[in-house]
């Protein structure tokens, strides 16, 4: 195994699911890496979806899918990413600020938003929520956070 081919494995054993437009951005890598890592099953492809996942992992994380989604908008802010901890599903720093992008289903809200200055240290926050139908609620946080939904992926709120 080559340096891309294992960065890209810890990625997704860090993560266990991305789109492999993640994979390409973030590793720098080629079409080949990705795929010599399926001839060798460390990694399978969801040719519908092009969602790869680590192997011995059961099913697709949309979470973390969605959470890297956001990732890819501050790639050119030069960011280092690393697996948060629960509920924080990424911790990323750029040259300016520090981030947490929190994925989570809509019945988990009320309980974040009550603690979230305990949960989260960064500069900002991200909140990504599983509903089509946001309704608005406190946020405990002086700091700047975003709300968005999912699927599709938009802003629905911005706190601060």
């Amino acid at each position: 195994m080559n340096d891309k081919e294992k960065q890209i494995a810890k990625l997704l054993w860090d993560f266990q699911s991305l789109r492999e437009e993640h994979i390409y951005k973030i590793c720098k890598c080629e079409e080949k890496d990705i795929n010599r890592l399926i001839a060798n099953k460390v990694i399978t492809r969801d040719n519908k979806t092009k969602i790869l996942n680590y192997n011995n992992k059961q099913a697709v994380n949309s979470r973390n899918v969605v959470a890297f989604d956001v990732v890819m908008h501050y790639l050119n802010r030069n960011a280092k990413v690393k697996k948060g901890n629960h509920p924080i599903t990424i911790s990323m720093q750029t040259d300016y600020h520090s981030y947490d992008i929190i994925a989570i289903k809509e019945l988990e809200t009320d309980a974040l938003f009550d603690k979230l200055d305990e949960v989260s240290k960064s500069d900002r926050i991200i909140i990504i929520i599983e509903t089509k139908q946001y309704i608005k609620r406190f946020v405990n946080t002086k700091r700047p956070c975003y709300i968005c939904t999912y699927s599709p992926l938009k802003i629905v709120d911005r706190i601060n």
